[in-house]
């Protein structure tokens, strides 16, 4: 093939060419995925969070040493599993929540994590720290029933929008631009155990129990005394 026709098969392939890759050779502009950033509500079954598929007033389901989980962020409409908490299971379990909480007849202890969420999720607010509670309620409670035990909550047309005032305003408010990442775990303040500290303190120094100790004390007083009447009735 000579130069010139050469040149001419390629004036003629060029435009072809730069019209496919301009049609979908090179990739489209990204679009901002929308959603809502509201309060994401979990129960954790079988070592896992199980995104809730209705609310906490219309869930029934629990029994004594079940765990509830909610989270504040932004969600992706298109996003069925929500938002989890950034809990690590191996500590912020039941047990760890609810140690030395006893429940009466008719009640049932059930714990319940708070990852009111992110800088990035904020508005304006800095948000509080993670925690674990343990709520004792009645063996009918519901979940709102068992949040409400534990924190303030401010409800709006059934949703919860707010948990310990935060956030201070709105309510599943629109997010247009929801970015999803992921995220490593952080500690949860846990519930302080009042009845070891209980133990802690009404034992001595050198670890003998206050029991024991006042028995040495009352014999100590009774020693103390016969000594006493027994110099009297010498003197006398």
């Amino acid at each position: 093939m000579s130069r010139f026709a050469f040149r001419r098969l390629f004036g003629a392939v060029l435009p072809l060419l730069l019209t496919g890759l301009a049609l979908g050779g090179f990739p489209s502009t990204a679009h901002a995925e929308e959603g809502f950033r509201y309060w994401n509500y979990f129960h954790l079954s079988q070592g896992e969070w199980a995104f809730s598929q209705v609310g906490p007033a219309g869930f029934k389901e629990l029994e004594d040493g079940d765990v509830e989980a909610y989270r504040f962020g932004a969600t992706a409409s298109s996003d069925a599993n929500g938002i989890s908490p950034r809990a690590d299971l191996d500590e912020v379990s039941f047990d760890a929540i609810c140690a030395g909480t006893e429940a009466n007849d008719g009640e049932k202890r059930v714990g319940v994590v708070l990852d009111y969420g992110t800088q990035a999720d904020a508005t304006g607010e800095t948000p509080p720290a993670p925690r674990g509670e343990c709520a004792v309620v009645a063996t009918d409670a519901n979940g709102q029933q068992v949040l409400e035990e534990v924190a303030d909550v401010r409800i709006e047309d059934g949703l919860t929008c707010a948990i310990d005032g935060y956030p201070a305003k709105g309510c599943g408010d629109p997010v247009t631009d929801v970015k999803t990442a992921d995220e490593q775990t952080v500690a949860f303040e846990m519930p302080s155990n009042d009845s070891e500290e209980a133990v802690e303190e009404g034992s001595a120094d050198d670890g003998l129990p206050w029991p024991l100790l006042g028995v040495v004390l009352l014999v100590a007083v009774i020693g103390a005394a016969a000594l006493l009447l027994g110099r009297r009735n010498k003197s006398a």
